[in-house]
């Protein structure tokens, strides 16, 4: 609970209550009955790929509404200077023409999601409800159960990370509609360190133009699509099977640079540095405590313990292991422990994997370009 937050009482609030006009009493129901309203699971997405692991092609009906939603996005946001930008593979197609030729989809796209200023959320909120749309954090415990979606304003609305941000269409009274193409719109706030950098994934600065919007005119509408380097990086980072073709796409649209993949290889080698200064500091909060006589199990009970650790569940195997390896070295010092988990859990190679990636890209990147080169002449 935040600390801040005042509840009163249940005598402030009959007093509150008594005080209103039949009017405001039953809008306050309206609002207390739309608070929390529930949600169907989402669709699953796996059928839309094929064995190869790329997008099926969309129907005519499918196509339809994605090109309502993209409409219905550009309405929404119509008239602000908010930062806002889409997220997302719907960029590529958008990227390769899909507002002109529906051809150009590189196939179906399950909902939208946009990036925005956490300084903008208030701005946002605004602008939102002008339009018929309110902010709402989902959460559910079971991903095959309706989800909880809970109305919040701009206040609450990035406060917890347990729980989905999301963008929604409403009525008069709160209550979410069903008959708008664009809806449950995907929000990703866009993080900055103390200095104002912009920050991805571990947390580590990247470039200030990925998070700036680059307009483009759909069908009489203005919207705002990401840098393409942005799209690159994190589809590269995702990592899904279908990550990898649509970052195969998103080079043949001839958007992607050499500078763009220097960036990202810059960003990728300040993560790994990042990501090993942060083992580091992990270590030193527990090297200190291992004694000569310990077992494995001790030392794995001593890295349980640590905060970090703590939050990931999918890690106890390798801590495990990792423990046996502790008790097997004679020296414990935290620049050997720092070794035998960058060695033990492939970091140093997952590395070297994703400089090889960016290689191969580069090259693409080079034969796109030349190609449009011969075309020209």
């Amino acid at each position: 609970m935040n600390p801040e937050k005042y509840n009163p009482t249940q005598e402030e609030i009959n007093k509150a209550e008594s005080m209103m006009t039949d009017e405001q009493r039953r809008a306050s129901e309206i609002r207390a009955e739309y608070y929390e309203q529930e949600q169907p699971p989402w669709e699953d997405f796996t059928g839309k790929i094929d064995e190869n692991f790329i997008r099926k092609r969309p129907s005519p009906e499918i196509v339809k509404k994605m090109n309502q939603s993209i409409e219905e996005l550009g309405q929404a946001f119509e008239g602000s200077d908010l930062n806002w930008h889409l997220d997302g593979a719907l960029n590529i197609s958008l990227m390769n023409g899909a507002g002109e030729n529906p051809e150009k989809y590189i196939g179906e796209h399950k909902d939208v999601d946009i990036s925005v200023e956490k300084d903008e959320l208030e701005a946002l909120e605004v602008q939102l409800l002008k339009n018929g749309y309110g902010l709402f954090l989902s959460r559910t415990e079971d991903k095959t159960k309706n989800k909880i979606m809970r109305r919040v304003s701009f206040r609450n609305f990035a406060e917890l990370d347990t729980e989905h941000m999301l963008i929604a269409a409403i009525d008069e009274n709160g209550k979410i509609r069903r008959d708008k193409a664009l809806n449950f719109v995907d929000v990703h706030i866009i993080q900055r360190d103390e200095t104002g950098k912009p920050l991805g994934v571990s947390r580590t600065p990247i470039p200030e133009k990925w998070v700036q919007p680059q307009p483009l005119e759909f069908q009489g509408r203005q919207i705002n699509i990401s840098h393409p380097g942005k799209v690159l990086y994190y589809k590269l980072h995702q990592g899904r099977n279908y990550d990898v073709t649509d970052a195969e796409k998103l080079i043949e649209t001839g958007r992607i640079t050499e500078e763009d993949i220097d960036d990202i290889e810059k960003v990728y080698e300040d993560e790994f540095k990042a990501n090993v200064e942060r083992g580091r500091k992990i270590f030193e909060g527990f090297a200190n405590q291992i004694r000569p006589e310990m077992n494995a199990n001790e030392i794995f009970d001593l890295m349980q313990n640590q905060p970090e650790f703590q939050k990931r569940e999918d890690m106890t195997e390798g801590l495990k292991k990792l423990g046996k390896k502790i008790v097997e070295s004679e020296d414990k010092s935290i620049d050997n422990i720092l070794a035998i988990a960058i060695s033990l859990f492939g970091v140093e190679e997952k590395n070297n994997q994703k400089r090889q990636e960016l290689n191969k890209m580069r090259r693409k990147v080079k034969d796109v370009k030349e190609i449009e080169r011969i075309r020209k002449q």
